[in-house]
C-alpha cells in the first residue's frame, strides 16, 4: 500500500487533479507517485504521458536514487527548473495521446506565492490532466500557515509522508513481507532494523533479497537476516560504524576489509565514518536535554540515539574532534594523493580508538 487516502482515491476511481505529498520519508512519496501514475492507466493499460519538473533552486539538481525501481511508462520528458507559474501553464496545455498527462513538481518550497498559485488552479483545474506537487522535508505546520493548506487537507489532496518510528518500521516490513508471499516474524523484522538501519528503500531491498534466498521457506527468522545481510553493503557499513571506539582495531579492520571486498567505494566509506562521528559530537553536546529533543535535534531516530549515546561515552570530546580533523586529512589525501586508499582508511581506523 502506498497511501490510504490515495489508494482509497484509486479504488474509488476519484482520483484529485492535483496532489500535495509531502514530508520527510521520500522513499515513500515516490511510491505513491508510482502507485498512481500505475492507477492511472487507461483500460488498454496505457499510461497518462508524464512529465517531471524542479521548483526553481540555487543548487544543481541531480538525480534520486529513490528515482529509481518506478514501473516502466512512456519516457519521461527531461526535467527541468521551471516556476510555479510556468508548470500550472503547462498543465493546461492538455496532450491527445494516451489517457491524459501526469505533471511532476519536485522540490516544492511552500510559501505564500506557491500557496496562491495552486489555489488558483484548484478553482478550475485542466480536464485530463493529474498535478502532483513534492514538498519534500515540508511539515504539517508549513501546510497550517496558510489557508490554502488547509482547504488541500479538506480536500484529502494533501498526502502526508512521515519517517516511520521503530515500531512502524517493524510492522512496514512484516506487510512488505506478506507482498512477498514471506512471513516476516517480529524478532526478523527487528533484526532487520538492527543490521541495516532505518532507510526505507535499503531495507526494502535487503527483504527482496532475503525473500529470494529463503526460497520455498515461508517463515523469514532472525537467522536468514542474519546469514544474508552479514554479506551486503548496507550492513557492513552499519558495523564499521558501530565498531568505533571497541578496544583494539581488528575489528574495524575487518568490517573495512569486508565493505572493500564487496566494492563499496573508500570515498563513500570515509563519508559515513566521518558522519558518525559529527552525530557522536552533537549528542554529547546536546546532553541534558530530552532523548525526543535530542533524537529530533540530531536527525535519528529514538533507538540510534541509545546506541550513539552508549557509543559517545567511550570518547572524550577532544577524541572526537581530533577523529574529524584526521579524517578531513584522509580525505585530503585520497583526493591529492597517489597512494593506496586502503591503507590511509586503514591508518585511520586504526587511530579511532576509544579515549
Amino acid at each position: 500500500m502506498s497511501n490510504p487516502l490515495l489508494e482509497r482515491h484509486l479504488e474509488r476511481q476519484a482520483v484529485k487533479p492535483l496532489y500535495l505529498f509531502y514530508g520527510d520519508e521520500e522513499f515513500l512519496m515516490n511510491r505513491a507517485l508510482a502507485r498512481l501514475e500505475a492507477g492511472l492507466r487507461d483500460d488498454q493499460g496505457e499510461p497518462p504521458v508524464k512529465s517531471l519538473f524542479y521548483a526553481p533552486s540555487p543548487k544543481p539538481k541531480t538525480a534520486s536514487r529513490d528515482d529509481q525501481g518506478e514501473p516502466a511508462a512512456k519516457p519521461v520528458r527531461e526535467a527541468q527548473e521551471v516556476e510555479m507559474a510556468e508548470f500550472l501553464a503547462e498543465a493546461r496545455a492538455g496532450t491527445l495521446w494516451g489517457p491524459g498527462q501526469l505533471l511532476v513538481m519536485r522540490r516544492l518550497e511552500l510559501n505564500a506565492a506557491a500557496f496562491k498559485a495552486i489555489n488558483t488552479y484548484l478553482d478550475h483545474p485542466a480536464p485530463r490532466t493529474w498535478v502532483v506537487l513534492m514538498a519534500e522535508g515540508a511539515k504539517n505546520r508549513d501546510l497550517a500557515k496558510n489557508p490554502v493548506g488547509g482547504r488541500l487537507q479538506k480536500e484529502e489532496a494533501a498526502l502526508g509522508f512521515s519517517r516511520l518510528r521503530e515500531g512502524e518500521l517493524h510492522q512496514w516490513l512484516t506487510r512488505e513481507a506478506r507482498q512477498l508471499e514471506k512471513n516476516l516474524t517480529l524478532a526478523a523484522a527487528q533484526r532487520l532494523v538492527e543490521m541495516v538501519g532505518d532507510n526505507l528503500a535499503e531495507l526494502s531491498q535487503e527483504l527482496e533479497k532475503l525473500a529470494l534466498f529463503a526460497g520455498p521457506e515461508n517463515t523469514l527468522t532472525p537467522a536468514l537476516v542474519t546469514q544474508l545481510t552479514s554479506h551486503s553493503r548496507t550492513y557492513n557499513i552499519f558495523a564499521l560504524v558501530e565498531a568505533l571506539g571497541t578496544p583494539g582495531f581488528h575489528q574495524r579492520l575487518t568490517s573495512l576489509g569486508q565493505l572493500l571486498d564487496l566494492g563499496e567505494q573508500p570515498v563513500k566509506i570515509l563519508g559515513m565514518l566521518a558522519r558518525q562521528v559529527r552525530l557522536l559530537i552533537r549528542v554529547k553536546e546536546g546532553a541534558g536535554a530530552s532523548p525526543m529533543e535530542l533524537a529530533r535535534s540530531v536527525g535519528v531516530q529514538p533507538w540510534q540515539l541509545k546506541n550513539l549515546t552508549q557509543q559517545g561515552a567511550r570518547f572524550s570530546d577532544a577524541a572526537l574532534r581530533r577523529h574529524l580533523t584526521m579524517l578531513h586529512q584522509v580525505d585530503l589525501h585520497l583526493k591529492t594523493s597517489t597512494g593506496t586508499p586502503r591503507l590511509w582508511l586503514e591508518w585511520a581506523l586504526v587511530k579511532m580508538g576509544p579515549g
